[in-house]
């Protein structure tokens, strides 16, 4: 039998060389392992971390929502106050109605686009009653800073909105990449401890 393989040209091989091509093997495979099982880690971890940050991240965009609505509504609450004090006790009572009106649609939730219009048209009528009754531009100029700066605050909410849709969609693909790494983590692992278990026996055998 021996002589046939011989003949065949096929090389039999001692238990101690069977022996140290295991070794080699779970050798050469448990580098293999480490090497991806380090360079996983590296990603698993900036994947935690973009986790970490993008959970701070939409907290700080939620107080600044509250803090926008509320300095919208302070600066809509400001401008009504200074035309209580300063222009609606001058005018008769139907004028003053209308601009009330106006000015509650402004304070309504709507778009920056709709505040625009709404507020070039009640800038106007303004303007023109500012006119009539003989009082001051400066309570125009006065009154035109504080609703563009309720505007400003609704421009950035509807930034911040359409910002955290498009965040959203990259968080979701953040976890879904953190999901199938931590699952591809864990198995590398698994394989790094059963050939260290393995090459530790095998050389216990060739010694």
């Amino acid at each position: 039998m021996n002589e046939n393989i011989e003949e065949a040209g096929i090389k039999i091989l001692t238990e101690g060389e069977l022996i140290s091509a295991v070794v080699d093997k779970h050798r050469r495979f448990l580098e293999e392992n480490k090497r991806e099982f380090e360079e996983l880690e590296n990603k698993l971890s900036q994947a935690e971390e973009n986790a970490k940050n993008a959970k701070n991240f939409r907290i700080q965009m939620e107080e600044r929502k509250e803090v926008l609505k509320e300095k919208r509504q302070l600066f809509y609450h400001q401008a009504e106050t200074f035309l209580e004090k300063e222009v609606f006790p001058k005018l008769d009572h139907g004028t003053g109605s209308k601009l009330k009106e106006e000015l509650k649609k402004l304070k309504s939730q709507i778009t920056p686009e709709e505040e625009q219009i709404l507020k070039d048209s009640f800038m106007e009528k303004l303007h023109e009653v500012v006119r009539e009754a003989g009082l001051e531009e400066n309570i125009l100029l006065q009154t035109e800073a504080r609703i563009e700066e309720a505007r400003n605050a609704n421009q950035e909410l509807k930034e911040i909105v359409q910002s955290e849709k498009k965040f959203t969609e990259d968080d979701e693909n953040n976890n879904k990449e953190l999901s199938k790494s931590k699952s591809q983590h864990k198995w590398l692992s698994t394989r790094v401890i059963n050939h260290q278990e393995a090459l530790k026996y095998w050389e216990k055998l060739k010694a």
